[in-house]
């Protein structure tokens, strides 16, 4: 078992394509239960079917190395607008997640004690950028996209967006949620100082956000935390086999609070180790 302390959040990150021969089936069937094939099942592509193998069997491999549970034993319930978390009839597990994917890259984010969001952005992505901002935005954040230059725009675009994405959910409302009743505003310079405001809210001091970077991948986390002292990232990648390896990233913005630590000192991953020796799934 490895310790999760409550001042830390930890990033898991698989890159399917790039660490699985793209024309294997991704070994991941023997895990996922019967609705998460369903799921996997109803989408057309093979692309999008292996992703959604990777990205939900990440989930399971991620968690179970935090409790006494093998992968494919997982259970998970979601509330009325979709947000999954680990079921209560497993157990007492002080542990809630986040699940994003996009093409090529998945990530979880597992937290203990607190509510966290994790969303990733390729950006290669084709989107209006100018459109869906000046459309969905709030004020606060569209008038700066629009100053910021067109050879700027998609990048700035994207860390708007994945923040805004995690902090929805992290607070699991979905699109119960106006995209323009928060708004963020990243202060100049590298890394950006990320500030965060909610109308009509008291509780917008106990979020705290973090922006990183790998490869072309943008990530964004929102956590939720009421307990004084910064509170640090750790991001690692889980390769074939199941081993695990530190991930170092590139910091892009960090509201006060948050810090990106690497190498991960506290998870103790060597060489040899693997998932399959420690535990028989």
């Amino acid at each position: 078992m490895h310790c999760l302390p409550d001042d830390e959040i930890h990033l898991w990150f698989t890159f399917p394509d790039e660490t699985e021969e793209p024309a294997k089936p991704f070994s991941a069937e023997t895990i996922l239960d019967d609705e998460e094939r369903a799921r996997e099942q109803r989408l057309h592509s093979p692309g999008s079917r292996r992703l959604f193998q990777a990205s939900h069997s990440l989930v399971r491999k991620a968690l179970s190395r935090y409790a006494s549970i093998p992968p494919a034993k997982w259970r998970f319930v979601k509330n009325v607008h979709g947000k999954p978390r680990i079921d209560p009839n497993l157990g007492s597990i002080p542990l809630s997640f986040s699940l994003s994917h996009t093409k090529g890259l998945a990530v979880v984010a597992v937290a203990a004690g607190a509510d966290v969001g994790v969303d990733v952005e390729s950006m290669d992505r084709r989107v209006d950028a100018a459109k869906i901002s000046g459309r969905f935005f709030s004020p606060e954040e569209s008038v700066p996209l629009q100053q910021c230059g067109i050879g700027h725009l998609r990048e700035h675009f994207f860390r708007y967006w994945t923040l805004k994405e995690c902090y929805m959910k992290a607070r699991g409302l979905g699109l119960s949620l106006p995209l323009d009743s928060f708004s963020f505003r990243l202060a100049e310079g590298l890394p950006h100082r990320i500030v965060f405001s909610e109308k009509d809210s008291g509780n917008s001091g106990d979020w705290r956000f973090a922006l990183i970077r790998t490869l072309r991948y943008v990530v964004a986390i929102a956590v939720k935390t009421g307990r004084p002292g910064p509170l640090r990232i750790r991001c690692f990648q889980l390769m074939p086999g199941e081993k695990a390896i530190p991930l170092k990233v590139e910091r892009v913005g960090l509201s006060p609070g948050m810090e990106i630590q690497y190498p991960a000192s506290r998870i103790e991953v060597t060489e040899e180790e693997t998932f399959l020796e420690k535990r028989e799934i």
